[in-house]
């Protein structure tokens, strides 16, 4: 706070902190970090010069004058005019409120922003774990036996590289889209480890049954069509009921294996893509705006 009369800014600057508590109020040129200069003076062009080159340093200033002046029209100069006496109690409520509207409360300022930059970095972290959730049920959730245009096949380590690459390009738009750089990761990041089910000795298991129970239908094919038109042609009919009865269920084995195989396949593909959304998510670096605000005002 400024002024030619040292005792009424001193008498001003003492109402003003009262009626501010949580605001500091200093007579003379003030800290570096000052936010506001209020000019107590009257209406004389030395006055007017005054204001105006403090309006042109700090971007403001508030005029606290008995006199009428031009400076009110002035872009950046609030003035607030006392009546009977400089130190009338309506005049300096009408001065701390003018102060309070063209004031910044640099305190709540920087505690909002901190309050902003953590609601940001959790929306940005949830909006990237739902778009990837949405990513993987898209690439993964076609039904069994149909794969889409330019899609993989989960069964396959080709389709799943496919799908792995697609996965990944839609998940850095995702982090791109939320005006996040995309984090640098390692070359391979680790899913959880589960034992995969022995499927072999199953599949040579049921191989054998098919063999068997296609040579006994064949058998009794045979057996009952010699009886009937003898033993030539019993032996051709024993031969063809074998042969379609072993393509039907090993036609059935194989769909029943390639099922297996695209589930194994997408249960790999959804613990790789957990552990590199994990990853993405915990690497994700958003530059705080507190940071930059806190640099600006210089607290």
């Amino acid at each position: 706070m400024i002024g030619p009369q040292r005792s009424e800014v001193e008498a001003v600057a003492a109402a003003l902190q009262q009626r501010s508590p949580g605001r500091r109020v200093i007579v003379g040129a003030g800290p570096d970090t000052a936010d506001r200069v209020i000019a107590v003076a009257g209406g004389t062009d030395g006055d007017a010069v005054i204001v105006r080159a403090v309006r042109d340093a700090m971007g403001g200033c508030v005029l606290y004058t008995g006199e009428e002046t031009d400076l009110a029209a002035e872009p950046g100069v609030t003035v607030v005019r006392w009546g009977s006496a400089v130190s009338a109690a309506p005049d300096l409520d009408r001065l701390a409120s003018a102060v309070d509207a063209v004031t910044v409360d640099l305190p709540r300022w920087v505690s909002d922003a901190r309050r902003s930059d953590a609601d940001r970095i959790d929306r940005v972290r949830i909006a990237v774990r739902l778009s990837a959730e949405k990513h993987a049920t898209d690439l993964l959730g076609a039904p069994a036996g149909y794969t889409p245009v330019g899609y993989g096949d989960p069964a396959t380590a080709t389709g799943r590289t496919r799908l792995d690459t697609l996965f990944r390009a839609r998940l850095r738009c995702t982090v791109l889209e939320q005006g996040v750089e995309w984090p640098h990761l390692p070359d391979h990041v680790e899913p959880e480890e589960v034992p995969e089910p022995a499927g072999e000795d199953a599949d040579r298991h049921r191989a054998l049954l098919l063999v068997a129970a296609s040579v006994g239908a064949g058998l009794a094919a045979a057996v009952g069509v010699s009886r009937a038109a003898g033993p030539a042609v019993g032996l051709v009919a024993g031969v063809v009921v074998a042969a379609l009865l072993a393509l039907v269920r090993w036609r059935m084995l194989a769909g029943a294996r390639r099922e297996r195989a695209r589930v194994r396949g997408v249960a790999r593909l959804r613990r790789e893509w957990t552990a590199v959304v994990t990853e993405v998510v915990a690497r994700l670096r958003i530059p705080p705006v507190v940071d930059a605000l806190t640099a600006e005002v210089g607290r």
